[in-house]
């Protein structure tokens, strides 16, 4: 599950709600009266009388997906009639003119109430006492709708991000701005339960200061740290953060940790799942000081620069691997020199029982797949290389071009460009400069030499990536927060 996997997950599920987080649960009672074995009716009574209220439900185990109804008003009571023996649904009603979406709800008859999909995440204090549980800040945000973004508050349920929290109570205010206070800290809860449904997550980490995030006018969208920008009112903030996704028996969970784009300290990822036995942890055990200084003597010069006393900064995040910037041209030789190879030799790659072949002609690769094509790669940038972007992987590319785009963004990276026979070599990965430095350290510490250091680093299963083997919850979740 590569880091641009949970997009392409989501473009899969329909979105048909923009309605606002619904209030709180006494504005409605809700359930499922079975009729017969396999059918079932769903009801909801609104406490004040609703102009419309819609059901979106799937059924399990269905291929039509998501299903969207206007409800039939029955008195006060609104019904829909449901074939299947166990579902997933949720309600869209009206209530003042505005509209509310409920959280998710699940309903199983026959083989007795199914699991509600949800499990728990525990958050571990590792920093030796640097921190205390009341200085740990924790900021879940994901989709529980598609297209929706919401947040998850520590009793485990959902509120959908709200521009008007920025200057509700209790809000966050950093250079004269003011922010949603969406985080809560260990001392408030140590573990939490993670809904059935949360795509495109992402779990931030921060010790001694929340984080401070913006939210769109429209409440469709938020704002991510810039590392880039100056003005960031995060760029003085510990951060880190934990990457994952999951639909209860649709989606199986998968998660990361990651310095794709920046280390901001150590943390760890232990995901099991008891009923098949898995149990497997990702991420960093050494220290922060340890990480930090190792780092210096185990890259060049030229990614040096990328620590400061918050983070390592990731190629991708710094200018100085920009246009204009002072490594903008690192990679270039090693560019040059492979599209010149490639000018006078054939490129052939074989993987996954598929086999690209081509040659350059001026500054692009003409390739085929499988003997289907042409298809066409122009030559990457040093920016291209480290971010996994422009030349590599960018829109109007065809899906086959994509594929070849992710494989040399790899090869790139790992400094095996040259040579296809190594691209699937672990052992021949980093074989000297010019390379990513930066990438190629965190794989050195990283726990089984896996990191996330680049977009494409799950190429060839080097990332730090876990996903379960199949669609039902996690037995647990465990985010080892270390300093």
């Amino acid at each position: 599950m590569r880091r641009l996997l949970f997009g392409m997950v989501l473009a899969l599920v329909a979105s048909v709600s923009t309605a606002a987080p619904a209030r709180a649960a006494v504005d409605y009672t809700q359930g499922v009266t079975p009729v017969t074995a396999s059918q079932a009716r769903i009801w909801f009574t609104p406490t004040t009388a609703s102009a419309l209220v819609d059901v979106h439900y799937v059924v399990a185990g269905s291929p039509d997906g998501q299903q969207n109804f206007r409800m039939t008003r029955n008195g006060g009571t609104w019904e829909k009639a449901v074939a299947g023996q166990s579902f997933e649904y949720w309600f869209t009603y009206e209530k003042g003119g505005p509209l509310y979406d409920t959280p998710h709800f699940t309903y199983g008859q026959g083989g007795g109430t199914p699991t509600d999909g949800t499990f728990p995440v525990t958050f571990q204090n590792n920093t030796r006492g640097t921190w205390s549980n009341s200085q740990i800040h924790v900021l879940v945000l994901g989709m529980a709708t598609p297209g929706e973004w919401s947040y998850l508050r520590p009793d485990g349920t959902m509120a959908h991000i709200n521009h008007l929290d920025e200057s509700a109570p209790n809000h966050l205010t950093k250079n004269g701005r003011n922010y949603a206070n969406m985080s809560f800290t260990l001392a408030r809860a140590g573990t939490v339960t993670m809904p059935s449904r949360v795509e495109g997550g992402r779990i931030y980490i921060s010790v001694g200061s929340p984080m401070f995030l913006p939210i769109s006018p429209d409440d469709r969208g938020w704002g991510g740290p810039d590392l880039r920008n100056p003005d960031d009112p995060n760029l003085d903030v510990y951060f880190d953060w934990y990457e994952f996704t999951y639909r209860d028996g649709v989606v199986p969970f998968g998660g990361n940790t990651t310095q794709v784009d920046m280390f901001g300290f150590p943390m760890t990822a232990r995901l099991t799942q008891r009923a098949i036995g898995y149990d497997q942890t990702v991420g960093i055990t050494l220290t922060r000081d340890q990480v930090l200084a190792q780092y210096p003597a185990a890259v060049g010069p030229a990614f040096r620069p990328l620590a400061n006393a918050y983070r390592i900064v990731a190629p991708r995040s710094s200018s100085t691997f920009r246009p204009g910037g002072a490594q903008a041209g690192h990679l270039q030789s090693t560019i040059d020199q492979t599209w010149a190879y490639y000018t006078t030799h054939p490129f052939t790659l074989t993987r996954l029982n598929q086999t690209f072949t081509g040659r350059v002609a001026g500054d692009r690769l003409t390739f085929t797949k499988d003997g289907a094509g042409p298809f066409f790669l122009d030559k990457p940038t040093t920016t291209d290389v480290v971010e996994c972007s422009g030349a590599l992987a960018s829109a109007g590319m065809s899906t086959t071009a994509l594929e070849l785009g992710a494989e040399f963004c790899a090869a790139f990276n790992r400094g095996v460009a040259m040579n296809p026979a190594s691209w699937y070599t672990p052992a021949a990965y980093y074989p000297a400069t010019p390379r990513n430095d930066y990438a190629r350290f965190f794989h050195t510490i990283g726990l089984d030499h896996r990191a996330y250091g680049f977009a494409y680093d799950d190429i060839n299963d080097q990332s730090s990536v876990r996903i379960l083997p199949n669609a039902n919850p996690p037995t647990s979740l465990t985010i080892g927060i270390g300093w």
